[in-house]
């Protein structure tokens, strides 16, 4: 039976495999850059067969490898050894498509070298665990990398430090937005389908501030991710492939990336605009940590960066009786509403602004105050504290 199901795939399998030879033929190619109209599409299509595609042989070769997360009663919620390799898939239909169809800036070249060593680490972390130092330590080379090609944020004045504060704050927020994309890809589907939303939010601001460039990298991103996604969330079955540290991290990484690549707007908007639509991830990291800091699970930098608990956002919903589906589900919706918040930023006067930025900081403060008063460590499930390359709380 398993045999005959297994043939059906793949025959299945062969129309995706024709129209993704079919798309990157050169003529089919040129005929789509083209249109410019219908450029993205086609873009989008590239990275979601790849990755889609893909998927099955990544699986594979993540039980050959051993690369997998297996069950512990104790802290995993997922009933059988699960590979954490679905980044892979992520990343190569990303890769694949913007290396064909791109011409690079110089600022983009850094984007690639620095997430692909981010990849790269995790990948290893994946397979054979890595001190949480050493990962730091990457995640600050990967920064640096892109700061000395002059990926920067560019607002701060000469009277507060200039380019010395403005090197600190890139430092902060790449890693800090990097490690809170791995600390959420604590249930099936959960980053993956996030890092979908806040793609599509990406590319439709770029295409409203005429970053078109920037628009086509989001696309990409949106289809690499949602060629994963029905791998990872699975309505009625646990997930078949967990994105692992290289894919969370990778994620991360870009995004944050993008944040400070892309042109938002004025001074405010350029700091607004990609700090509402990633508002929700900000949001559990600035939880979890306060939370841990004042209970003191957490003492210390080192300590922050290797603690895997049940204390963020969704494990709050559920200890709160909600379905794990449905925890999932809440959170792509609050995302969401964020990220239209985000897009009305752009029609808004300086004052509108400012009371959107309030409404988001406001209604962030009521959801915590909330969830830390009707949940507490006692009520959700188990905290965990996974060793070096396991995967996290899948």
């Amino acid at each position: 039976m398993e045999h005959k199901k297994r043939i059906w795939q793949v025959l299945a399998s062969v129309p995706l495999y024709a129209v993704l030879v079919a798309l990157f033929v050169p003529s089919v190619r040129r005929a789509a850059e083209a249109h410019t109209e219908l450029y993205w599409g086609y873009l989008f299509l590239c990275a979601f067969l790849l990755s889609f595609l893909i998927m099955p042989h990544v699986i594979n070769l993540g039980f050959k490898l051993d690369a997998v997360d297996r069950p512990d009663a104790d802290r995993k919620q997922h009933e059988k050894a699960t590979p954490v390799t679905g980044g892979v898939a992520i990343y190569i239909g990303f890769a694949v498509t913007v290396l064909v169809n791109f011409h690079f800036s110089v600022e983009m070249k850094a984007i690639l070298v620095a997430s692909t060593l981010i990849l790269v680490v995790g990948v290893i972390d994946d397979l054979f665990g890595i001190p949480a130092r050493i990962r730091l330590l990457v995640q600050l080379v990967a920064s640096l990398i892109l700061i000395y090609f002059g990926v920067r944020v560019t607002f701060v004045p000469p009277w507060l430090g200039g380019v010395y504060t403005e090197t600190l704050i890139t430092l902060v927020w790449l890693i800090g937005i990097t490690n809170s994309m791995n600390f959420i890809d604590g249930m099936d589907g959960l980053a993956v389908g996030t890092s979908v939303i806040y793609a599509v939010f990406f590319a439709i601001i770029a295409l409203m501030t005429e970053q078109f460039y920037m628009m086509y990298l989001a696309v990409a991103v949106a289809g690499s991710c949602l060629g994963f996604f029905p791998y990872n969330f699975r309505i009625r079955k646990p997930a078949r492939a967990f994105l692992g540290d290289s894919g969370s991290t990778f994620l991360g990484f870009l995004f944050a990336s993008f944040a400070i690549l892309g042109e938002w707007g004025d001074s405010i908007l350029d700091i607004a605009v990609p700090i509402i639509i990633m508002s929700v991830l900000i949001f559990d990291m600035t939880l979890t940590t306060i939370v841990r800091i004042h209970t003191g699970e957490v003492k210390g930098f080192g300590e922050w960066l290797r603690y895997t608990g049940r204390d963020h956002f969704h494990h709050r919903l559920m200890a709160l009786g909600i379905d794990e589906k449905v925890a999932a589900l809440i959170f792509f919706s609050v995302s969401i509403c964020f990220g239209l918040e985000a897009l009305a930023l752009l029609f808004s006067d300086i004052w509108i602004s400012l009371v959107i930025v309030a409404h988001s900081i406001l209604v962030f403060i009521v959801i915590g105050v909330i969830l830390v008063l009707r949940t507490s460590f006692d009520d959700a499930p188990p905290i965990q504290r996974s060793p070096p390359g396991a995967s996290r709380a899948e």
